[in-house]
């Protein structure tokens, strides 16, 4: 008798619990979150891929209960934003993008790359509390009013270049040879011929973009160069590796010639000296005997420090030997254009 009357008590204390218990009611957020961008249009500008292109910022927002809030922002090229990409911030309520970083955004929300279009973009605020993605919370999502930018995005693949304006072709900024960063770390480098001047000046500057309107980069030491600095310069006339690191701010010119090494020319202890054509800007060999079998490739100054061959069909530092056409040997004519800082070149064309 005593053991029903526990078990009856037992099960009344339990209703009691359940009676007492409280239950969380969520109330969505009054009104659109506050969201802002700190621009309305932009021209994305490969040359300042690490400059801040904007910066957005929305309101925090509550929904009455004890849940963490996630917020993420949303492209899409359609104000529907039935396609966005979407990228979660957590808590945070402000984003800053690079130029780099917005310019992947629009192109993978589907702008084009050199045009202007329309990029929307949204603040979407979600409570999940219940978990993940795959338990996902039963409170409906909260979105901002949509901002539309006009951006011009930069084609996939293209080279960030800085251009050299100097006393050697008349300090034009818009016809200047160009430095490329291949590699996109900020390191440029390119080949520029300085031909002999009565004046016996040969300053030059660097400047970001195809004119003077930002400050240029210019002399503050034999190594290092500043913004708004003094003229750079080379030695003297000649044919110039010029690099400049933006980064780390060094900057150096080195005074090239221009051979042919390896056992399908002569062997790989012989150089064979090309000649600089000042009218087309290349290195010319009129005619040299090209084995059948073996390889050669291009090196400045006799020595290998500086070396070029083909990878992947791009003629690059240490890359590959380069090898008779099709295997058949006889007399080319053999070409190096480094003209294009962003793409060396060679011809062989067979006599």
């Amino acid at each position: 008798m005593k053991r029903i009357i526990s078990y009856f008590l037992l099960i009344l204390a339990f209703a009691s619990c359940k009676k007492d218990e409280t239950k969380a009611v969520y109330t969505l957020p009054a009104g659109k979150p506050d969201f802002s961008s700190s621009i309305t249009s932009i021209i994305l500008d490969s040359t300042h891929r690490d400059d801040k292109a904007v910066s957005f910022a929305w309101s925090t927002l509550s929904y009455g209960i004890k849940a963490d809030v996630t917020y993420s922002l949303q492209f899409d090229t359609s104000s529907t934003m039935n396609t966005a990409v979407e990228f979660a911030m957590n808590a945070d309520t402000t984003k800053d993008y690079t130029v780099d970083a917005l310019n992947t955004i629009a192109l993978r929300a589907g702008l084009e790359g050199n045009k202007a279009g329309l990029l929307h973009v949204r603040m979407k605020a979600e409570v999940r509390q219940n978990g993940t993605s795959t338990n996902p919370s039963t409170i409906p999502a909260t979105y901002s009013d949509i901002i539309a930018l006009t951006v011009t995005a930069y084609a996939p693949g293209t080279v960030s270049r800085l251009w050299v304006p100097g006393e050697y072709q008349g300090w034009n900024a818009a016809t200047a040879p160009t430095l490329a960063d291949k590699a996109g770390k900020g390191a440029y480098e390119g080949y520029i011929y300085f031909p002999n001047n009565p004046s016996n000046n040969y300053t030059f500057k660097i400047t970001t973009a195809p004119n003077w309107n930002d400050p240029s980069w210019g002399y503050e030491s034999d190594t290092k160069m500043v913004k708004g600095g003094g003229n750079l310069y080379t030695p003297g006339e000649g044919y110039f590796l010029v690099r400049a690191n933006v980064n780390s701010r060094d900057w150096s010119t080195i005074l090239t010639t221009w051979s042919i090494i390896g056992d399908a020319v002569t062997d790989w202890d012989t150089d064979v000296p090309m000649q600089f054509d000042a009218a087309s800007g290349t290195w010319i060999i009129n005619s040299v005997q090209i084995k059948a079998s073996g390889g050669f490739k291009f090196r400045a100054n006799n020595a290998w420090t500086i070396n070029y061959g083909p990878t992947d069909g791009k003629l690059v530092q240490d890359g590959g030997n380069i090898s008779a056409p099709g295997g058949v040997a006889g007399n080319y004519k053999v070409v190096l254009n480094l003209n294009d800082a962003a793409n060396y070149t060679f011809t062989l064309t067979k006599l």
